[in-house]
This record gives structure tokens, C-alpha cells and sequence, in this order.
């Protein structure tokens, strides 16, 4: 007996599709589209037909073609250890092509091979078409409190209907050949965003983002003296005069209501920024503790390995102010400490600290009084999280239980069939999703967790994750579906965190995904990135478009994350740069024991590299970090009340004569990272007024481009005249 598989919408991977889905999934009137079909076993079809019905046409079968070269696919690994896996899959691929229906008319297919029948799939006709009386449905709101260009008016205003109903729209938009484009969430590929098409689809792509991103803000700024805001949360694209040099387009879907909201702002660069977070937050202030030295790797799996780091930081005069303990749960339940040893409970019951024993030759001997040695020390303790309930394939009581209360609870995110969502994603796939917006759910899921705050005292979580969210249908407990909270997901699982952790000990998150108003649940990283000369500039875009976003207190882990170690000229170079970036941590990725550590230690990377420069310079950076920390503190707070980013990249205000790394940081200091290998002087460009070098107080008048020494134990910095540190 074989098996037949057509799946039209496969997984609803967001950029990426099984062999047996529809290409495209919603192909437009008249479209040719392929159906393609996977059979199993392998050889059990020696012919595929296609039976279609099209109103008005008498029916036609045709016969499918075998895709002999079908490949099976090689996946990246996004889980513990990060390793690549294959899909062995014992299958034929086949593919059909037909023309999609006129418009509003619908087509029936279905495949049959060797007597086996599927069921009937439609494609109704869809089209572009200029719908007048829908012209209100597009609702444009000005926030425009100075002087500025007034966003253009669209040229041409387009629906995509099936003749029922309204499910996108297009908007046209006038453009300068000049005009630049910013913003739209944290982007690694570029500044000025001209010549692209950006989607706006929260995605965790495993390094190497491109325009990919975690953290996807449907805010644009241009150069021409707006921006615009599109207030959804569903998927959107911006065609920035890729398409046309004349013109830049959005395709918005829409709900329901055929309706879409656009807030528009005009004015300078900063006040329109500034607006635009506000509107949408204000941004939280995190508490000064947060802007110190945060260390962290994913081989600190002990408490005699997180100690003795710690341990060695103190001997070489590093003050640490965050420890963050990413491989400290059991990776079952994700809150109860490695090797503790308890009596299962209730699933809707929350445990305490005194009911757990910690064996002496375990991974975590005595977690709280490690806890308050590190709090004795001035430094603060997170811990990692994800939002998933895993799968699990060996026994595990604590488990069973919270899996069977969660299931009788009704809890979690559905599928149209009120079923359980199960993750697609490769990382904790077929695992269920914690759904954030039923109040019951949120509570019973933070309550496990409320003794690591309440009894061990930690300050806070790292809220990874939250992009597991892929499927049109899927259900959550407000009513809404999965095409309308796919992008907010992030922020509300991270935003559920922030206000528990916050409302108990003042703590706070550090999340790697977001969207729209994600500032009010402070701090952001961006994710995993190699350690490279690329990927650090890289990462400086993404944190110049996240600035831009409305994302202030932001951070990467610098040097890199993953793969070969850097340089001790890349970390150094990175670590200048991070000195003066809202967030200031190293981190790296897991290890298998056995070999060489990677660790971004500083001490790691002079062992690593040979480089005996590597310590004593990292240290005099912690001092700088020490000096610029009350002028940071003052320009965090301004920031948290303005909405005026903290980092400012000078080609949004000075496009054709400041560098394209070159930023603001504050309003007072303008830094200059060196982003390529042996370089021993850099060229500057210096805004209007007087200026003095950070490191010499050497005097520069501004408004012109001054070469300084960038020797490897400092980077260009200035400071405005009369700044104070």
C-alpha cells in the first residue's frame, strides 16, 4: 500500500517548502503553479495523474513527471548542540504544473496513483484589482509634531481579492532616486535598506541572517524626512525601489476587516524615532546594573565550572555585574536544576527551593548559595528559558505530570481542529507551545518558576527563543489566529517574563526575538553569529536598525558566538566596540567535552590565540567601561524618557560623509569601530562643533573627516565639547 502526500501549505515554513507542497501556495489567476507530490515507499507509483475540475471546462487528467534528482534535505541543528541532522526520507518526488482559475472562480484537483485517491484540494482566482469604495479601509494616522516632509501620498492603492474578499493590500509610494530607507527591525544585511524587499516575519535563521531577523519592526524611516509605522502584526513586505527606482511599495495582509492603520510621522531623524517609541512603548528602564560586564557560555553546565570562571575574572581584576547560566535546568522541564533530586508533584502544583536535595557530586551542589556568593561579589545571576513544553522519549514523572495538566487544562496553542499545536521548527520540534494569551496558562507557567526568583534570588531570565510559531490556523485563547500573533509572540512571552520577574525582585529579560513594542520588556541580544570580520559588521547593522526601531538597550555577543574561535585582533577589535554598545557581553556556544574549549573568555582567547596582550587589554577596557558608565546611566535614563535612540549611526544624518560604522552613542559620544583586520589609522568624520579625542583630549572643530592613530588597545572616540563623563 502507498502513500500520497499533497500538502498545499507543508509546514508553512516561512521561507522554504516541502517537495509535496504547492508552489506557490496561492498562485494568482491565470498563474501557472505546480503541485507537487511525494509518494511512499519508494517505487510504489509507476504513474501519477492529476485530476482537475474548472467551472466552465470539461475535466482533465494529466500525468505528473518524477523529479529524478530529488535531494533529501540536510537540516541546521538549533538545539542543544547544535549539530546538523538528515532527513532520511524513503520517498519519490513528483510535480504536476496547471493555470490557476479566473478570477473568483475556483479549481477542484486531486492525484490519484495506483488505485489510491486523495482527497480534493481548491485554488480560488486571485487578483490585483482597484477597489474605490475600499479606499477607507486604509486608515492613515499623523503624528506629525514638527517641521518635516509629510508622508507622500500613495500613487496606487490594490487589493488582492478572490472576489469574496480582501486578503492583502498594496501600496504605492512615490520615491526620490536619493531617498534612503531605514529601520524596520533589527537587520544584519545593511543600513540603507534601498533595493531590497524586507519582510517583516519574526524567523530564526541559525546564523548568517542576511535579511532574515528575529526581531522584525514594520517601521520605516527615510531620508526624505518621515516615517511611517504600519500598525499589524501580521506579514508584510516593503519593496524599497527594488522593483521601480521611482516608487517604493508595502504588501500588508489584512484581516477580516480589509482594513489597515498607518501611522506616519514627520521631522528630523531622532524626533521621529522618538515619537514612534513612545507610541508604541515607552521603553522600560532597566535597572544601572545591566550596562556592566556581562560573561557567559553554554559550557558552564556546573556550579564548579560557573564559579571557577568567575574565580579566574576576579584573579586577572575583571569585575563581572552578569552571570548568565544557560545549561543550569534539566532540559525536561526547563526550571528545576540539573541532578536535584525531589518527589514528583501535582502538575498544578509550583515547587520550593527546600524541596529539592542536591547531591554533593552533582552538576549544581548547592544552586542558592552560589547565588548569594555571586551577589556577595556585586554580580547579578540569569537564567535561560524557552517557551516550549518538549517532546521527551525516556520517562520523566515531573514531566508526565505538567504535560497532563497542561493537556487537561486545556492549555496551549491549538490547530483548527482544537488539537495541539506541535512546533514545526527543527529546534524542539513536536513539542506544544506555551500560549501566553489564555491569563490562567501564563500564571501556571510562571508559578513553576516563582522559586528561582522568590527563594534562590535570581535577577532576572534569559527568554530565548519565541519564533516557533509557524500555521495560518493555529488557535490562541484571545481569539486570535496564528497569521495575527506570529510576529508578536516573542514580545508577549518575553513581555509575561519582564513583568513576573520585574513585579517580584525588579529583574529583568534578555530576549533575542520581538517585534512592535518589544522596549517596554528590556534587554535585546542579537542572536547567533559567527566570529568573523563579517559577522561582526554584520552586527553592528543589526544593532544600528534596531536603535532605529525603537530598540535601545541592545547588545551582541561580541566577537562572535559561534564556530572557530577569533582572533585576539577580532575580539579586541569587537570588544572596543562593544565597550561603548548599551549591552557589554561575551558568550559562546556549546562544546562537546573532550575538546578544546571555546569559551570567549578573555583568558581563553590569549590561551587560544597565544596572544599575551589579549588579558591586560581587555581590563583596560573594563576600565573605560567603568568611566563611561555614570555619562551611560544619564543617557539611558534620557533615552527611557525621550525615546531618543542610543545608538545613532551618522549616515542617517550625514549619509555622504560619515563612515558607514561610525555612531552616536548617547549624544555626547561618537564612536568610530575598527571593522578590518591590520588597521592601524582610520579616517573620521566629525559632525559640526568642537569635539576632543576620548583618549588624548586633543581638540578637532567638526564638520570635516580627521585621521587618528587606532592602535589595537583603543578605537577613534570623541567626546562633544563640554560633554562630561
Amino acid at each position: 500500500m502507498l502513500d500520497i502526500l499533497h500538502t498545499p501549505y507543508g509546514h508553512e515554513h516561512p521561507y522554504e517548502q516541502l517537495p509535496e507542497e504547492r508552489f506557490p501556495r496561492q498562485p494568482l489567476a491565470g498563474q501557472v503553479f505546480t503541485v507537487g507530490i511525494v509518494i511512499r515507499p519508494s517505487g510504489a507509483a509507476a504513474e501519477v495523474f492529476v485530476h482537475i475540475e474548472n467551472a466552465g471546462v470539461p475535466p482533465v487528467v494529466i500525468r505528473a513527471v518524477q523529479q529524478l534528482d530529488w535531494q533529501q534535505k540536510q537540516e541546521d541543528g538549533v538545539g542543544a548542540e547544535f549539530l546538523e541532522r538528515m532527513v532520511r526520507i524513503d520517498q519519490d518526488v513528483w510535480h504536476a504544473q496547471m493555470s490557476a482559475p479566473p478570477y473568483g472562480q475556483t479549481l477542484t484537483y486531486w492525484i490519484e496513483a495506483e488505485g489510491v485517491i486523495t482527497p480534493r484540494y481548491t485554488v480560488r482566482g486571485e487578483t490585483w484589482i482597484t477597489d474605490e469604495t475600499a479606499v477607507t479601509n486604509l486608515q492613515l494616522h499623523p503624528h506629525d509634531s514638527t517641521a518635516g516632509t509629510a508622508f507622500p501620498i500613495p500613487t496606487q492603492v490594490e487589493w488582492l481579492s478572490d472576489g469574496t474578499r480582501k486578503r492583502r493590500v498594496r501600496l504605492t509610494v512615490p520615491c526620490a532616486p536619493d531617498e534612503q530607507f531605514f529601520g524596520l527591525g533589527e537587520r544584519f544585511n545593511a543600513l540603507n535598506q534601498r533595493g531590497n524587499r524586507i519582510d517583516v516575519r519574526v524567523y530564526e535563521q541559525y546564523k548568517n541572517q542576511g535579511q532574515r531577523t528575529y526581531l522584525p519592526i514594520p517601521f520605516l524611516l527615510s531620508s526624505a524626512g518621515y516615517g511611517v509605522w504600519v500598525e499589524s502584526s501580521r506579514w508584510m513586505q516593503f519593496d524599497l525601489a527594488a522593483s521601480a527606482e521611482d516608487c517604493w511599495r508595502l504588501e500588508a495582509d489584512v484581516g477580516a476587516d480589509e482594513a489597515l492603520s498607518l501611522h506616519t510621522f514627520a521631522g528630523d531623524p531622532l524626533d521621529i524615532i522618538a515619537q514612534f517609541t513612545q507610541i508604541t512603548g515607552p521603553a522600560a528602564l532597566p535597572p544601572e546594573w545591566v550596562f556592566g560586564l556581562w560573561m557567559s557560555s553554554n559550557e558552564w553546565n556546573s556550579q564548579a565550572r560557573v564559579e571557577q570562571e568567575v574565580r579566574t575574572s576576579l584573579e586577572h581584576g575583571i569585575q563581572p555585574a552578569v552571570v548568565v547560566i544557560e545549561a543550569w535546568s534539566d532540559e525536561t522541564t526547563f526550571y528545576i536544576w540539573n541532578d536535584a533530586e525531589y518527589a514528583a508533584k501535582e502538575g498544578a502544583e509550583a515547587f520550593h527551593y527546600s524541596d529539592f536535595t542536591f547531591p554533593p557530586d552533582g552538576k549544581w551542589t548547592n544552586p542558592k548559595g552560589m547565588v548569594d556568593w555571586l551577589h556577595s561579589l556585586g554580580i547579578k545571576v540569569l537564567l535561560w528559558q524557552i517557551p516550549a513544553l518538549k517532546v521527551i522519549t525516556q520517562p520523566h514523572a515531573q514531566h508526565q505530570a505538567d504535560h497532563d495538566h497542561f493537556v487537561e487544562s486545556g492549555f496551549g496553542v491549538r490547530d483548527a481542529d482544537q488539537r495541539l499545536h506541535k512546533i514545526r521548527p527543527f529546534w524542539f520540534r513536536d513539542g506544544y507551545l506555551w500560549d501566553v494569551t489564555r491569563p490562567a496558562e501564563r500564571e501556571w507557567w510562571l508559578n513553576k518558576r516563582a522559586y528561582l526568583l522568590d527563594d534562590v534570588g535570581i535577577d532576572g531570565f534569559k527568554t530565548d527563543g519565541g519564533e516557533h510559531l509557524w500555521g495560518t490556523d493555529t488557535r490562541f485563547a484571545d481569539g486570535r489566529r496564528g497569521d495575527e500573533v506570529w510576529n508578536e509572540y516573542p514580545q508577549k512571552y518575553a513581555a509575561a517574563y519582564y513583568d513576573f520577574a520585574h513585579s517580584k525582585r525588579g529583574g529583568i529579560t534578555f530576549s533575542r526575538a520581538g517585534t512592535t513594542g518589544s522596549q517596554r520588556a528590556p534587554l535585546h541580544w542579537a542572536g547567533d553569529e559567527n566570529s568573523t570580520w563579517d559577522a561582526f559588521r554584520h552586527s553592528i547593522y543589526a544593532g544600528f536598525n534596531a536603535a532605529i526601531s525603537g530598540i535601545p538597550f541592545w547588545g551582541w555577543d561580541f566577537g562572535g558566538f559561534s564556530g572557530e574561535p577569533p582572533t585576539a585582533e577580532l575580539y579586541l577589535r569587537a570588544l572596543a566596540m562593544a565597550t561603548f554598545c548599551p549591552v557589554l557581553q561575551y558568550h559562546s556556544e556549546y562544546n562537546p567535552p573532550g575538546k578544546p574549549s571555546r569559551d570567549r573568555t578573555p583568558w581563553n582567547i590569549a590561551k587560544l590565540s597565544g596572544d599575551a596582550r589579549v588579558v591586560p587589554i581587555f581590563k583596560a577596557f573594563m576600565g573605560v567601561r567603568e568611566r563611561v558608565l555614570p555619562y551611560l546611566w544619564r543617557e539611558a535614563q534620557h533615552t527611557a524618557a525621550t525615546g531618543e535612540p542610543l545608538m545613532r549611526p551618522l549616515q542617517v544624518w550625514y549619509p555622504h560623509q560619515a563612515g558607514a560604522f561610525q555612531y552616536l552613542f548617547g549624544r555626547d559620544l561618537l564612536a568610530c569601530p575598527v571593522t578590518e583586520p591590520d588597521t592601524v589609522a582610520l579616517t573620521c568624520f566629525l559632525p559640526a562643533g568642537e569635539w576632543r579625542d576620548f583618549w588624548t583630549g586633543e581638540s578637532f572643530t567638526g564638520g570635516r573627516e580627521v585621521v587618528v592613530p587606532a592602535p589595537l588597545d583603543r578605537i577613534p572616540v570623541f567626546m562633544r565639547a563640554g560633554a562630561v563623563l
